[in-house]
């Protein structure tokens, strides 16, 4: 991985080098660790280095960009021109804004030393702890540990350099009945290794597994049910990916205004409901600069029910006499008390999922989405799981889900499935009228 100053000195040759009006470098330098087993077996192992180094040139407004992963002076030459050779060939950009100044940047302490050192070794003894739990209760274990050490180096020709180091560490892991008709799933991430219980996700995912056999039949329908936050993260994460000024002004987006305008200062969902962001919260820190290099700071995105911020490019910013938002670095959604043994506890009819998979957007401007559930599904009655169910497919709003919420755990720090990134504080929630539109024979 290279160093701020092996970094700099990079963009620093780069800059002087180059013919083109405007340039901006970027680097991403860093060591990928991971274990995978299966059968409750350790299958593959294995560990990547690799440096990116990109090159932006503008002419006017017309732009070229080019990468390489050769840190030698030739491959570096080579790519700052062709970057230069593509943007002279390139259309104008009716939207081009001019590279950035130096910046402030907020501090992220997401660099863990012992992870990024020591982090490989302690992933076999993670697996290991799932594999044994597993096998001793004669099930099947399946899974994925990986530690990423990386930094990150951003500079341009109008004076611009920053610099970030981060780790993490991630896993999940899938536990079968033999006969495969009993599936339970567990994932969880930190900057810290040492942060993550693998006996207790272990005993999570081997709990769902036995509880989960022999799944009855129940109609789709509309439900009280209980999400995990693996579940809620994936809802959210798009609730967020919709969050567009753009798009709303042009009245292509759930938060636009019938008549012309945006929901900006609407209330739309209840009290209870507020998410930030912020790259310096030590327990999900982000990184401190979005695209173009804008500083990350915290935005409120809702506030107690309330739209406070949509994101904006430094364009659309412009156009509208606004500042510009980034996309967020990390999502924290305030949760309530509890655990959700405590939501369970607190239903007297309804229905638990613990997974949910292959998320998709069905209408943009209603944020309607459809996936299925996975890896359990179970019955609730006074209070306590009474059976498992088979799977649904669901289709469903994250703006509805978010209305209909009647109580929330504690935030607990886990990534969507279908993303590898674990930048998200979320609640498990429970929620009225969750749409559940047929059977699926998945387990």
């Amino acid at each position: 991985m290279l160093t701020q100053e092996e970094s700099q000195a990079i963009i620093e040759r780069l800059l002087k080098s180059t013919k083109a009006d405007e340039t901006e470098v970027s680097i991403s330098s860093g060591t990928t660790s991971h274990l995978r087993f299966a059968r409750n077996t350790p299958s593959t192992s294995g560990r990547t280095t690799d440096t990116v180094v990109r090159v932006q040139s503008t002419f006017g407004t017309r732009t070229g960009s080019a990468r390489t992963n050769q840190l030698d002076e030739d491959s570096l030459r080579s790519a700052l021109r062709t970057a230069e050779e593509l943007a002279e060939l390139a259309p104008e950009d009716a939207e081009y804004m001019p590279a950035l100044g130096p910046q402030q940047y907020p501090d992220s302490n997401a660099w863990v030393e012992e992870t990024a050192v020591s982090g490989s070794s302690l992933l076999a003894s993670g697996a290991e702890e799932c594999i044994k739990s597993a096998r001793d209760r004669g099930l099947v274990a399946a899974g994925f540990l990986r530690i990423e050490a990386e930094s990150e180096a951003l500079g341009n020709s109008a004076g611009l350099f920053a610099y970030h180091r981060s780790t993490i560490a991630s896993m999940s892991e899938t536990v079968r009945t033999p006969d495969g008709r009993g599936s339970g799933w567990v994932s969880r991430a930190a900057n810290n290794i040492r942060d993550i219980d693998f006996k207790e996700v272990a005993a999570i995912a081997v709990e769902k597994a036995l509880t989960s056999k022999k799944p009855r039949r129940m109609e789709p329908g509309k439900y009280t049910t209980i999400l995990e936050p693996s579940c809620v993260a994936d809802m959210v994460r798009s609730l967020l990916f919709a969050m567009d000024a753009r798009s709303a002004d042009e009245g292509r987006s759930y938060f636009s205004r019938k008549g012309g305008g945006t929901r900006l200062g609407e209330k739309i969902f209840p009290e209870s409901i507020s998410i930030v962001s912020d790259p310096s919260d030590t327990r999900v820190p982000g990184s401190p600069w979005g695209e173009d290099g804008i500083a990350q700071k915290r935005v409120e995105w809702i506030n107690r029910g309330v739209v406070k911020n949509l994101r904006a490019s430094r364009y659309w910013a412009k156009k509208h006499g606004g500042a510009p938002i980034a996309f967020p670095p990390n999502i924290l959604m305030a949760g309530g008390k509890g655990s959700l043994q405590d939501l369970i506890q607190s239903t007297k009819k309804g229905l638990l999922v613990t997974s949910f998979w292959y998320v998709r957007s069905v209408d943009p401007q209603t944020l309607m989405l459809t996936g299925l559930t996975r890896d359990g599904v179970f019955w609730i009655e006074d209070g306590a799981i009474a059976f498992p169910v088979m799977n649904f497919r669901w289709n469903e709003s994250p703006a509805a889900t978010l209305q209909n919420i009647e109580l929330m755990s504690q935030s607990l720090r886990v990534p969507p499935r279908e993303s590898a990134n674990p930048t998200m504080m979320i609640p498990a929630i429970k929620v009225r009228e969750f749409n559940f539109s047929s059977l699926s024979e998945a387990v």
